[in-house]
Formats: C-alpha cells, structure tokens, sequence
C-alpha cells in the first residue's frame, strides 16, 4: 500500500522553484518598465487603462487598390499579410519613413492568396474616432500615414 504521491526529489524540486522566480522576475520587470516587449510575459497595462467616454479611439488599418481600381479594406493577420496588427503598428515609424514596405506586404497577401485581386497600391490608414458618451460621434477623420504604388 502507498502512503501518498511519490515526493520529488531536490533537483527536480529546485529546477520548478528557479523557473517560477524566474517567471515572476520577468512578470515584475516588465510591469516596473512599462513595457510590452517581453510580451506575452510583458505588461499588458494597454488592457488595464480605461478609455475616457468623451476621448478619441484611435485605429491603424491597411487598405488597398486592385488593378481594376476597387478599394479594399486588407486584414491585418499573419493569415492575411504574414504581419499582425501590433507587429505593423510597433514598426509604424519606419514603413512611414519608407513606403516600399507596403509592396513586400502586398507581395506577401498576393503569394499568401493567389487567388485574390493583386494589389497595385497599399495605403497605411490612421482613424481617429471621436467618443460622446461612450458612443461614436461623427465621421472618423482618416489619415493616409504611408502609401505604396507600382
């Protein structure tokens, strides 16, 4: 008959107890720092910050050209572009400064979805949206922050 759960052994002890300090170190230093680039084991404080009901909401979105001039809105995915949302928006400075980058990213959507329209512009939108009361007042005002064409 067993007396209970087979006890670990000091090592193996050790080894749990040094990978949860080291866990909890980077948890703190990262929340001490303010920053996300230890994400996910970052600080997630963009979560915990509520927005002012009078503020302004602010979104970065792609938007795109075929060649038979129709605009499209270009999702902001891996799936998509091969890029994600807060990947674009933390090298946002940069593609600003230099446009081209927008061609890689429709060069990726086109091998990424052969079958779709390929693009022959690609457009960095800024919207800002104003709140009253919590709900969206008037149109967002749209800011062409980068823009790419063949």
């Amino acid at each position: 008959m067993v007396d209970g759960p087979p006890r670990l052994s000091v090592p193996r002890s050790a080894w749990r107890v040094l990978v949860l300090v080291v866990g909890l170190a980077v948890l703190l230093g990262a929340q001490l720092r303010d920053t996300n680039d230890w994400f996910p084991l970052g600080s997630l404080s963009q979560y915990a910050t509520p927005r002012a009901s009078d503020g302004t909401v602010v979104s970065t979105y792609l938007e795109g050209t075929t060649a038979d001039g129709e605009v499209v809105r270009v999702a902001l995915s891996p799936g998509s572009v091969g890029l994600s949302r807060s990947e674009l928006e933390s090298q946002q400075l940069r593609v600003i400064d230099h446009p081209e980058l927008l061609g890689d990213l429709a060069r990726s959507r086109a091998a990424l979805h052969p079958s779709a329209p390929v693009l022959d512009g690609l457009r960095l939108v800024r919207s800002s949206q104003r709140l009253r009361d919590a709900t969206a007042s008037g149109a967002p005002e749209l800011t062409v922050l980068a823009q790419w064409s063949r």
